[in-house]
């Protein structure tokens, strides 16, 4: 079987693909290729998305205690472009597609899983569970290790990650995360009320906005992303509004792509509220922000999201028709 090659460009890794790989779109339309660090799942012989085993080498400005593991970069539109990132200059511990909570207590303990630099808590890949690829879907199902640092480091959380990339419109990708966080203690993880945490996406350095301050000139004047939910909402108005699905998409209409994030009815709370950062790109649906709750041993939490990327602005009509959809599985 024909394998991805992983390959560092510029400061993120993105796939090169051996050429014996075009044979995959001939056998299948659907693929999924593993090696040692990563998984990758095809379309045609082209890559939808990345999965992370092992952290990425950190790049030599970014202190070694951003890496990570367990997330999905790079995740692409079918033209190929990247709508994700790994180790941002102006937020390294925002990588890809990830989850994390921010601020929680467990025993006596304050752990935040999302900020690394802090030294309390991380997130990482614990085991592959299985792979799988049909006509009618492929993909994979992983185990991450949500960890709390401070001596006794102890393992908190296992959080499943079953990750399908389905059939859809030659110009979409479309793929679905179905996440279960399993406590592994006696004791109950209390994920208290805070403005963001959750599943996050964190879009490329392209994207930030020239009002933010870790903004450079060689990022150029068309860089900046923009952000609607079903309410009509941009980035501004939409934080915090309990929102079906989100778009975030590039500023710059040259370079143009949208990935869309649909939240299930059955999550905690859905509609759940969204952050939108004001000016990088990056978003969470963020269960937190309407209030504390606990993660119980025997009681798992489990979450459902839908991703939609493409090479165009997002189409609200289609988006409300493809979220009643996927509403209805």
């Amino acid at each position: 079987m024909p394998m991805v090659v992983i390959g560092l460009i510029g400061i993120g890794f993105l796939p090169t693909i051996d050429p014996s790989m075009k044979l995959l779109a001939a056998e299948t339309q659907l693929a999924v290729e593993e090696d040692d660090r990563v998984i990758a799942v095809t379309r045609g012989g082209k890559v939808v998305l990345v999965y992370n085993k092992v952290s990425p080498p950190v790049p030599p400005q970014i202190d070694p205690v951003f890496q990570r593991s367990g997330f999905l970069h790079p995740v692409f539109s079918p033209r190929g472009k990247v709508v994700t990132d790994v180790f941002p200059a102006d937020h390294p511990h925002q990588q890809g597609i990830f989850s994390a909570w921010v601020r929680t207590r467990w025993r006596d303990r304050k752990v935040d899983f999302w900020n690394v630099a802090r030294g309390t808590g991380q997130v990482t890949h614990e085991r592959v569970v299985s792979t799988f690829q049909d006509e009618s879907k492929a993909g994979f199902k992983v185990q991450l290790i949500h960890r709390a640092l401070h001596p006794p480091k102890t393992d908190i959380l296992r959080e499943t990650w079953k990750v399908t990339v389905r059939p859809s419109e030659e110009d979409v990708h479309c793929f679905d995360l179905e996440s279960t966080q399993e406590n592994l203690t006696e004791s109950p993880l209390i994920i208290d009320e805070y403005h963001y945490g959750g599943f996050a996406v964190r879009g490329p350095m392209s994207w930030l906005d020239p009002k933010d301050p870790g903004w450079t000139e060689e990022l150029g004047s068309q860089s900046g992303s923009r952000f609607l939910n079903d309410l009509g909402s941009d980035r501004l108005a939409g934080n915090h509004q309990r929102a079906r699905w989100v778009s975030m998409y590039s500023r710059d209409s040259n370079r143009m792509a949208t990935i869309t994030m649909l939240c299930h009815p059955s999550n905690r709370g859905a509609p759940q509220a969204a952050r939108l950062h004001p000016t990088k790109p990056y978003f969470c649906f963020a269960a937190c922000v309407d209030g504390e709750f606990t993660i119980e041993p025997e009681d798992p939490l489990r979450s459902r999201y839908r991703y939609l990327v493409t090479d165009k602005p997002p189409d609200p009509s289609w988006l409300h028709r493809r979220y009643e959809s996927y509403a209805k599985e």
